[in-house]
């Protein structure tokens, strides 16, 4: 049932908090939880057959596929002559991606049984061309490593005996999840997106550094491979654009609320700060504004940055961009950092406020 699916969908992807807003945009009842909702919609679907809740049902289904372009993502820009984009826009609109196990219930995520007998290579599902871009979503199996309680009284007699004088046993379980990694050619501006997906199980947690990494070295070669065989060419993305110098922009401008800063005095110690949830900007913390007065200049390096808004449809949220630098970037001439994080994004819209801070401050001197 396509209710089902897409609560389903919606549930692998993000908290019950900010995806219960969604329902409410699109004039859908909701229960406690995900369960309880999903019962709820389905028999509201079988007592309404009208074609006003089949126009909120199509509402939401339109907020999900949104909802995989632009929830969490780490992002890398590559920049391209007009002329270039324009010529790969032509030649991939014609393309047709080839039939596989993804198409099965494709764009809901497949069951862990149907994952399961997959390998972990990256699929092309979909290429959607829209008026101000063309889209290729691919799809992939990637496991995440989870840290968990493991209960002793389900273990083997002997197990139970050798871990008797534990508190608490922590397992680390390797999961597999289906993730939308996605390749976006502007027509407007002479740049390439790659939006790799970050998301896991838990709405409060995201890939590790080292297997978002991963995910961009797979995307990328996708695409590269994918201009061989359509573009015919050999040129390829190879070099993002540097982001680095938009953490002391942004750090020195008035932005949103800095939540979280790396930095280095000149005195040569490292520090990292970080807000508490719904606390005040950074740049105005007592204890930061006091230190900072102290010292000539301090050097970020690392910055997180969060905007509070409101979208078309009145629904308010807390966007977050994310400059994850490391003080070793610090050391290289110039300091380079390759991408970028943009979280909680819940619609284009949203993810197009973020983005757009980006370009800004990438373009100011």
């Amino acid at each position: 049932m396509v209710i089902a699916q897409i609560v389903e969908g919606f549930r692998q992807r993000g908290s019950w908090t900010k995806i219960q807003g969604i329902f409410k945009m699109c004039n859908l009842s909701t229960g406690r939880g995900w369960e309880e909702t999903t019962k709820k919609l389905i028999n509201e679907q079988d007592l309404n057959q009208d074609e006003n809740f089949s126009k909120k049902v199509d509402q939401l289904f339109s907020y999900y596929n949104n909802f995989l372009l632009v929830s969490n993502k780490a992002v890398k820009l590559y920049s391209r002559e007009r002329e270039i984009i324009n010529k790969w826009i032509v030649l991939f609109k014609s393309h047709e991606p080839e039939d596989n196990l993804f198409h099965e219930v494709y764009p809901f995520p497949l069951s862990k049984t149907r994952l399961n007998d997959l390998d972990e290579s990256q699929k092309l599902v979909e290429i959607i061309d829209d008026d101000d871009k063309l889209v290729i979503i691919f799809c992939t199996k990637r496991f995440a490593i989870e840290k968990t309680e493991i209960d002793t009284h389900q273990l083997q007699e002997g197990a139970r005996k050798e871990l008797i004088n534990y508190d608490k046993v922590i397992g680390e379980k390797r999961t597999y999840y289906q993730y939308f990694d996605i390749v976006v050619l502007s027509k407007k501006e002479n740049f390439i997106e790659v939006r790799v997906d970050i998301t896991t199980s838990s709405p409060f947690k995201y890939l590790s550094s080292k297997d978002t990494d991963k995910a961009f070295y797979q995307t990328i070669s996708s695409f590269n491979k994918l201009l061989r065989e359509i573009v015919k060419t050999k040129e390829s993305l190879h070099t993002s654009t540097n982001v680095f110098p938009l953490i002391d922009r942004l750090y020195e401008s008035d932005e949103g609320k800095v939540i979280e800063l790396g930095f280095v005095t000149d005195g040569g110690s490292t520090k990292h700060e970080k807000m508490r949830k719904n606390s005040s900007c950074l740049r105005i913390e007592p204890y930061h504004d006091a230190g900072k007065r102290a010292i000539d200049h301090i050097t970020p390096y690392r910055l997180a940055v969060s905007w509070d808004v409101e979208n078309l449809d009145n629904f308010k949220n807390t966007l977050e961009l994310s400059l994850p630098g490391n003080v070793k970037e610090l050391s290289e001439v110039p300091a380079d950092l390759g991408r970028f994080l943009i979280k909680n994004c819940i619609c284009l819209e949203d993810y197009n406020f973020v983005l757009n801070k980006v370009l800004t401050y990438l373009k100011t001197s």
